[in-house]
């Protein structure tokens, strides 16, 4: 049992650090990133006591993008963003670690990315001058956000079905006693 809790740990791993070397290389042209899928995968996999490692890793790239790429202060609206990370981890430990479904795993994924659409936007609305701060201002953020949320939910829509369906069937997918860290037995499961 020792062995294929290695995997689980590689395979978190490995996906939060592919969402944040992804997040570098094309953040900003095309919102695809599956950062939702990777950071439910990881509650739903990982002891909440690990929690901190994938936020600290996605802080960083936030601020990093945030203050060297788009060149803008860090400013309260990314504290939302922080806050919505952690929830979603939470959802994937309180959800998807019971259920171990593929479709909660995507429904799950879908319903962080509606979140923070909501949540994120509204953050903008409130706390940067852009959008005069009324009801149709606040409509008028939604409203230029729209196409970067249409390419975010196609792209955790598709990756959290196949994340989730190797996390469900990983020992299936790599035959038994190839890889260190991978179960050996028939039926061995995480």
């Amino acid at each position: 049992m020792r062995r294929v809790a290695n995997g689980k740990l590689v395979f978190s791993y490995l996906l939060i650090a592919l969402a944040a070397v992804l997040r570098l290389a094309v953040s900003a042209p095309l919102n695809v990133v599956p950062v939702f899928s990777c950071i439910l995968l990881f509650g739903a996999a990982r002891p909440r006591r690990e929690a901190w490692i994938p936020l600290a890793a996605l802080i960083g790239v936030d601020v990093y993008l945030t203050t060297r790429y788009y060149h803008y202060p860090v400013s309260i609206d990314q504290a939302v963003i922080w806050v919505w990370y952690a929830v979603v981890m939470l959802l994937g430990s309180a959800t998807v670690r019971r259920t171990r479904a593929i479709g909660h795993g995507v429904w799950a994924a879908l319903a962080a990315s509606a979140g923070f659409f909501l949540i994120s936007n509204f953050a903008v609305w409130a706390s940067w001058n852009m959008y005069p701060r009324t009801l149709p201002g606040l409509a008028m953020c939604y409203g230029a956000a729209l196409p970067f949320f249409r390419n975010n939910l196609i792209s955790e829509t598709v990756c959290s079905a196949v994340i989730f369906t190797v996390w469900k069937y990983y020992p299936a997918l790599i035959p038994a006693g190839s890889h260190r860290g991978i179960a050996s037995q028939p039926g061995e499961q995480f």
